[in-house]
């Protein structure tokens, strides 16, 4: 059976909930003061990642393949799924971290650099591992990390 929608219909369709899936997950747990260090709101962004990458490669095969999906069609359509999802997140992370918490980044690079204080490591040490952090904490590497651990993940 030809398929009525394309697969990259489909997946910028399910990447769009996932996208605002994730973006309603990240705005709940900051608005309600969620720690830094907790990995509730990544686990539940990957579930629901993984809930709504099945859902929509179901939906493609039941409703444009007649029911048959081949495995290298499946992955591609998770991957696109992703691929979009990402590029929604990324483009929110931009935003987010210019204009609604600003502040943010320097939480992240204060919780960072009591990680590393912790761990023993030297100032040396933790003077590089913020310089580094400090330059893949700027909007658009933030929104190229978005879309490839989307996609990886």
């Amino acid at each position: 059976m030809e398929s009525s929608r394309s697969q990259l219909k489909v997946a910028m369709n399910f990447g769009a909930m996932y996208g605002l899936a994730g973006i309603a997950i990240s705005l709940i747990f900051y608005f309600t003061g969620a720690s830094l260090e907790s990995k509730i709101p990544q686990i539940l962004t990957y579930l629901a990642q993984l809930i709504i990458i099945i859902i929509g490669i179901k939906s493609y095969r039941d409703n444009d393949l007649g029911g048959y999906i081949g495995y290298g069609k499946a992955v591609g359509t998770g991957l696109l799924i992703s691929i979009f999802g990402g590029i929604l997140a990324g483009a929110f992370s931009v935003i987010f971290f210019s204009f609604i918490a600003p502040d943010m980044v320097d939480r992240i690079l204060a919780a960072a650099q009591q990680n590393m204080i912790d761990k023993g490591m030297s100032e040396e040490q933790i003077e590089m591992g913020l310089e580094w952090t400090k330059k893949f904490m700027t909007p658009g590497w933030l929104f190229i990390f978005s879309i490839i651990s989307a996609a990886f993940f």
